[in-house]
């Protein structure tokens, strides 16, 4: 499987809406209130145009011809903190059979070599439910590190607090990470 990051338009709201407001999605946000195509909107023009987030689709490429087939998801870094140089990443689930272990694995080293390579970062951190012990290997098979548990950080869907990871890696460790993608 390849994939492609391709940057987010304002023309692709209608697929961030349609994935975002998916409970299969939703689940794993810690803010789960749905999004429409005018709150999308507002947000691309604040967070993304100005800079704050690097949000990308992630486009399947069919491998003998090299062409884009179709998106699949959406990933982003968010909260780019110039001064100290790090930001979060953050990778949507979504319904999509494409968006498996494996093209989310890719997505993410091409994250981390935007992050790095591209905007200088120091230090990328993401978090995870501790739920998701799948999402947490995802992330340790790039490099990250547990570096807190954060007790009752966000509202469950069951309407009880959750715990969860904050994961880190930092340039050196990300100079390990096997980037054959």
């Amino acid at each position: 499987m390849k994939i492609y990051l391709r940057p987010i338009t304002e023309d692709d709201g209608a697929l961030i809406v349609k994935w975002r407001n998916n409970p299969n999605v939703s689940m794993h946000c810690f803010n789960r209130t749905p999004v429409t195509l005018e709150s999308n909107k507002k947000f691309f023009h604040e967070q993304v145009e100005t800079g704050r987030y690097k949000q990308y689709i992630v486009e399947r490429i069919e491998e003998f011809t090299g062409v884009v087939v179709y998106p699949i998801a959406t990933v982003y870094l968010k909260d780019i903190d110039r001064i100290n140089k790090r930001c979060e990443l953050c990778i949507f689930t979504s319904d999509d059979e494409e968006w498996n272990t494996e093209s989310q694995a890719m997505a993410i080293k091409k994250l981390l070599f935007i992050a790095f390579e591209e905007l200088g970062m120091h230090k990328v951190y993401s978090y995870v439910f501790t739920r998701y012990d799948d999402e947490k290997q995802l992330l340790e098979s790039a490099n990250f590190k547990v570096e807190n548990v954060l007790e009752n950080e966000a509202v469950g869907m069951n309407g009880k607090y959750d715990d969860a990871y904050r994961m880190v890696i930092f340039d050196s460790d990300y100079k390990q990470v096997d980037m054959d993608i």
